[in-house]
């Protein structure tokens, strides 16, 4: 199985990971680091911060001349944004420490529950770890699974389904080949193989973005090409969908997840599950895919789709806090933030979903 651990803090020298447990020989060039951070950087709405930072990954161990080799993988992303906050941030001998204090608990952030399980009087300390910039390291730790998969023969796309609301119009029965074409064709700001919600979702932004407003949406995520069985029924803790669930959720601002169409098979009555079908050619088969693609906690040899819930974050809510020191009502100044990232959080999750899967596979 694998494993992964990562560190770093949103504004200090670095983000770092290690993944253990990859198999020597899975090939990985530096474009596909650079590709799938440019991915994630992308989205129209996002904030400042997803453009000052170049995102380049660089590569410690594990990997020589293109190839995984069996040992721990380590990769490092500089934070360029740390010349602004050394003064603060440094690890030693910091200069000005006391200008870096934040005294205000953001609401639905985690400061303040983080200061007073740790003690700390300064919010800064939960914020700079709680923080968003820690899924940059965890997206790029998910190439060498991701490239795992490909080998394979397994591959995945994701996309937008709402923003603020405003649903897009998405055929999961249409084939793979022609949603990634669809999604190409319409670009990294919105991932959508829909062409005529672009605008719908342009405006909603634009007026958003001018009034500090954030906006939550969902996403899906597909796989294809899994084997039937990853997983197991036989205990609680090896269920692909709890497992899953439980590394998407890690994952700040996702409030929810779905494998398939879960909430709408909820309010159906009577019998929703997939018809079983044999022929001597294709063996077992199905011609629905309620389930999506997982049944008794194992895949079932159906695309796997997942879908995603996040909320708008929280760094422009204009609620009403506490000051630590004066304990008076305050609220927060304008903390930099996304209008959306819900384009970011499609590529996150499908880069921690990948992670998962491959673990799952090997």
């Amino acid at each position: 199985m694998l494993r992964y651990l990562t560190a770093g803090e949103s504004h200090g020298p670095a983000l770092t990971a290690i993944l253990e447990g990859m198999p020597p020989g899975v090939s990985i060039a530096q474009e596909d680091f650079d590709e799938l951070l440019k991915k994630r950087n992308g989205g129209y709405g996002r904030g400042k911060r997803s453009q000052m930072e170049p995102e380049k990954v660089e590569v410690l161990s594990g990997i020589v001349n293109g190839k995984t080799i069996g040992s721990p993988i380590a990769i490092m992303i500089r934070n360029a944004d740390y010349e602004n906050h050394k003064a603060y941030m440094a690890p030693f001998n910091a200069t000005n420490p006391e200008i870096g204090e934040i005294n205000i608990p953001l609401p639905g952030h985690a400061d303040l529950a983080g200061i007073i399980k740790y003690g700390f009087k300064d919010c800064r300390y939960v914020r700079e770890r709680a923080s968003a910039r820690e899924t940059a390291i965890r997206t790029a730790i998910s190439v060498p699974a991701r490239n795992f998969l490909k080998e394979k023969a397994i591959t995945s796309i994701c996309m937008v389904e709402s923003i603020g609301g405003i649903k897009a119009n998405i055929d999961l029965d249409k084939p793979k080949e022609e949603l990634e074409k669809a999604i190409n064709k319409n670009g990294n700001d919105f991932l959508t193989p829909d062409p005529d919600i672009i605008s719908q979702w342009k405006s909603l932004i634009d007026d958003c973005e001018e009034k500090n407003i954030s906006l939550g949406g969902s996403g899906i995520i597909v796989f294809y090409g899994l084997p039937i069985g990853l997983g197991s029924y036989v205990e609680y803790d090896r269920r692909l969908d709890g497992i899953l669930a439980q590394s998407i959720m890690s994952i700040p601002a996702i409030k929810g997840i779905e494998i398939g169409n879960a909430y709408e098979i909820s309010q159906k009555k009577g019998n929703s599950s997939d018809r079983i079908l044999y022929d001597n050619n294709k063996g077992f088969y199905r011609t629905s895919n309620l389930a999506g693609g997982l049944e008794g906690g194992m895949t079932n040899g159906q695309p796997l789709i997942i879908r995603f819930y996040m909320k708008p974050l929280p760094a422009n809510p204009n609620i009403e806090s506490v000051d630590l020191k004066t304990k008076k009502s305050v609220k927060p100044e304008y903390y930099r933030s996304d209008t959306q990232a819900v384009t970011a959080a499609a590529v996150i999750v499908e880069s921690i979903a990948s992670i998962t899967l491959a673990s799952s596979l090997l």
